[in-house]
């Protein structure tokens, strides 16, 4: 059986020299994240476990670590608190008691910007060394603004403003889509998140596309901006109406066309996104990875390896990942085409059709699709649960 020196994260990350590797979690609890997963390990394996984690992030040594950027939202925000409460409760209560007059959804606004400031700042020197090409951290303006293209801008312009390294995350929808065309035209580097199915990916590159040609009209300075769009595949993938689709095809869902769709869906973005005759400024970023279709193998991660792209991963996937994948190779699949069997169940489901076909979902319908209303649901819930711990900080300060 093959030993390998590096993990299969690092291995991932060697797979194309464009290939990038984010951490998607607060970089403030990495260091938590770490210390669990060595105390897990088998003795004879705490030392190699060690050395593997600071090789993904050392907050002492960023610039020369392997993850790439960060991606952040209220959600991922929320579990910081309940993490590592020791840390971030004296920041959660000195912005209560320096802004008595402001509401709870002020305080919970204030205390997001705050962790995301923080996280920023260990990123820095990695953002500097690279020549502002990596070290981006993810801030996502509120979810439950997914129609207000004015809350949305100045939310937007916000956020920018905490750190040079800040990359907003708008959403997918046809007035985030419009946001992220503004912000591009002005140089504010954007994630395009909610973003589940290859309508969204080629609005939003095509809105990209022209801010920036916009922008260059004007003379935007371009030399720290990015333009990344985020595929949730495994949210794709998960919802009641792609089972009810199959079944009214006559096909059998199982979780191998399950995996298989979100690959699919991934290598068609990919293949749009870097063809130089379409002209598009975005990269790739993927996440919601999930193991499967078997026990031993992760394809969502695997079957996309190689890629001129971006893979932002939480810490339970990466536990995942490198378990798995630990004595396997890690090697170039993004140009594999998917399996012919395959596809031809796939594109009999109408569920998957729309989401696969370029045109397959109107623009003004992006927030009606079954993955896009479930996961901004969650979000917006994770937001007000922010403001849910700021009032129970208020009580304790009472």
């Amino acid at each position: 059986m093959r030993q390998y020196d590096k993990s299969a994260i690092h291995r991932l990350s060697d797979t194309a020299e464009e290939m990038e590797i984010w951490w998607d979690s607060s970089p403030l609890v990495f260091e938590t994240w770490a210390a669990q997963e060595i105390e897990k390990a088998e003795d004879d394996k705490k030392e190699i476990t060690r050395q593997r984690l600071k090789t993904l992030f050392d907050k002492d040594n960023p610039q020369d670590t392997l993850f790439d950027g960060v991606t952040t939202n209220p959600r991922l925000t929320r579990k910081v608190l309940d993490l590592i409460p020791e840390q971030v409760n004296s920041i959660v209560d000195k912005i209560i008691k320096d802004n008595p007059a402001m509401t709870d959804y002020e305080l919970a606004w204030e205390v997001y910007k705050s962790i995301t400031d923080k996280g920023a700042q260990l990123f820095m020197p990695s953002f500097e060394k690279s020549g502002y090409r990596k070290g981006y951290v993810s801030a996502q303006v509120d979810p439950r603004l997914v129609t207000d293209v004015r809350e949305m801008l100045s939310q937007a312009l916000i956020l920018k403003k905490i750190s040079p390294n800040i990359m907003v995350k708008c959403p997918g929808s046809k007035e985030g889509i419009y946001v992220i065309e503004l912000l591009t035209s002005i140089g504010v580097p954007t994630n395009a998140t909610l973003v589940f199915d290859i309508p969204q990916v080629v609005q939003v590159a095509k809105a990209a596309k022209r801010g920036y040609e916009r922008g260059q009209q004007w003379g935007t300075d371009y030399s720290q901006w990015r333009s990344v769009i985020t595929i949730m595949i495994g949210r794709f993938e998960a919802r009641d109406a792609f089972f009810q689709s199959a079944e009214e095809a006559g096909i059998e869902l199982t979780e191998e066309l399950q995996r298989w769709s979100g690959v699919a869906i991934a290598k068609k973005a990919h293949s749009l996104l870097t063809d130089p005759a379409n002209g598009y400024m975005s990269k790739l970023l993927l996440c919601s990875s999930r193991v499967g279709p078997k026990p031993d193998e992760v394809i969502h991660i695997e079957k996309v390896a190689g890629g001129n792209m971006v893979y932002t991963i939480n810490p339970e996937m990466i536990s995942d990942f490198m378990c798995i994948c630990d004595q396997k190779d890690v090697c170039q699949q993004m140009d594999e085409p998917v399996p012919e069997d395959i596809m031809e169940k796939l594109l009999k489901i109408p569920y998957f059709v729309q989401g696969y076909q370029e045109e397959g979902i109107a623009i003004e319908d992006f927030i009606g699709q079954p993955a896009f209303q479930y996961t901004v649901k969650e979000f917006s819930g994770s937001m007000k649960e922010i403001e849910e711990y700021v009032q129970k900080r208020k009580n304790a300060l009472k």
